[in-house]
């Protein structure tokens, strides 16, 4: 009995074997394509991905605009904190929900825009970093 088991996985194992040597020489296990063509619910996703940069020099872009509902993400990459507040300086007070705080170099901030209008914004700790998001 035990040499039919052992007859039996070996069989098998030279089964698949020459299996998956067959279909790599015809090209059926290559690795497969990524596709680049988007689905609709896909490229919208991608649309609403309202990113600011902050370097250095400054908001990137300094001017965004967005629809109602939308959020931005504000990525810290000026190797320094940073913070995201409403204007005027020093006292945040034009749009609290602005008013972001600080974060850390390498960070992100988000915020989800629900009213229509325009809203500035700056870098407490850099004031002549400065920038604008207009909500349609």
């Amino acid at each position: 009995m035990k040499n039919i088991t052992v007859i039996t996985v070996v069989f098998v194992i030279a089964a698949v074997g020459t299996f998956l040597l067959i279909n790599k020489s015809r090209g059926n296990l290559s690795s497969p394509e990524i596709s680049t063509v988007q689905s609709p619910q896909v490229a919208a996703l991608v649309s609403e991905q309202n990113i600011v940069t902050i370097t250095e020099n400054g908001f990137s872009p300094s001017m965004l605009t967005i629809k109602t509902g939308e959020s931005v993400t504000w990525q810290n990459k000026s190797g320094v904190r940073a913070t995201v507040n409403s204007d005027p300086h020093p006292t945040h007070t034009d749009y609290e929900p602005l008013n972001l705080g600080e974060f850390s170099d390498g960070e992100s901030l988000n915020l989800t825009f629900d009213t229509p209008g325009t809203y500035s914004y700056h870098n407490h700790l850099n004031s002549s970093q400065t920038g604008t998001i207009a909500v349609e």
